[in-house]
């Protein structure tokens, strides 16, 4: 059963109203009032680029979750993941729209998920949201720009992304089966064919617009992690075929070494995309991870200075 079937998908493309002048609130989930198609950044010569907001229906203000869909670098939706139940539990959700590998390379996408960072926080009165409690959570391809997003901090990789308004720093980051180290994902992927091997790499060079370049690559997120980056939770299925477990072993231990907080959780029999990750008792661990860190935290905006 693929990983959509578990939840209902709203048919979004109908909701969301043309032009995208100020989208009204509709409702596609339980306990959430959304708003569908938000523009929050326009690069340089691009499209604007969109999120879909859910908000819990109780009064605020709500800590935030952005989420960053997976699909290879190449595809997915904003529509989809496993965090549906989350405005019923009273966290907002803005799932994020990105530009894609072949429209851009690496670290444009990462660049947009930081100006989403912002926009949140710059538009927290609005939507009655609590610019102190934002954390980050991705699946597969989206785990890994969410992590270069949490890591990078307030330091900008590529060409900065959007209005500059607000703070990019995220106070926890929930990585579901994401790659880390781009150069040895071939070796860790255990794809069953010399043609999915292939494929792979394929979809490396269009990411990364070259070749990866060992430990000193940009794209290397243990280059940019250090004291003072956001507690981690990573969750990776032990059966996963096309991002092995070691990926997830790796940075884990990576994070650990450098100083920051990261607990990794073994799906067991767990394939990539799994409908594991949707279980109501995997949600819930999400919950009470973000629970405890944001209870912990207490209050400050996160930032991170440059060393």
């Amino acid at each position: 059963m693929h990983p959509s079937e578990i939840l209902p998908v709203p048919d979004y493309a109908a909701l969301v109203p043309a032009p995208f002048l100020d989208p009204p609130e509709v409702r596609v989930l339980p306990g959430a009032l959304s708003h569908l198609g938000v523009p929050y950044a326009t690069p340089p010569g691009w499209r604007a680029l969109r999120l879909d907001l859910h908000l819990p229906a109780g009064p605020g203000p709500h800590p935030v979750v952005v989420y960053a869909h997976g699909g290879s670098w190449l595809g997915g939706m904003p529509g989809h993941g496993p965090w549906h139940g989350l405005p019923a539990r009273g966290i907002a959700v803005a799932s994020v729209g990105y530009r894609l590998a072949g429209e851009v390379s690496f670290p444009e996408p990462v660049e947009d998920l930081r100006a989403a960072i912002r926009w949140v926080r710059a538009h927290a009165d609005r939507y009655d949201l609590d610019r102190r409690r934002v954390a980050g959570w991705g699946s597969s391809a989206g785990a890994y720009l969410m992590t270069m997003a949490a890591l990078s901090g307030e330091r900008p990789l590529g060409r900065p992304v959007g209005d500059g308004v607000g703070v990019a720093g995220l106070d926890a980051v929930v990585d579901h089966y994401g790659p880390a180290d781009l150069g040895r994902l071939l070796d860790d992927a255990h794809e069953p064919t010399l043609q999915g091997q292939a494929g792979t790499a394929a979809v490396i060079g269009t990411f990364l617009g070259r070749e990866p370049d060992g430990a000193d690559d940009p794209a290397n997120p243990l280059r940019l992690a250090g004291p003072g980056a956001p507690p981690f939770l990573i969750v990776h299925g032990d059966a996963d075929h096309r991002v092995g477990l070691a990926q997830s072993r790796w940075l884990h231990a990576g994070l650990r070494a450098a100083g920051v907080p990261a607990e990794l959780v073994v799906l067991p029999g767990a394939d990539h995309a799994d409908p594991a990750f949707f279980d109501p008792a995997e949600v819930e661990r999400v919950v009470a991870f973000l629970t405890t860190v944001w209870d912990r935290a207490a209050v400050p905006v996160p930032s991170r200075s440059s060393p």
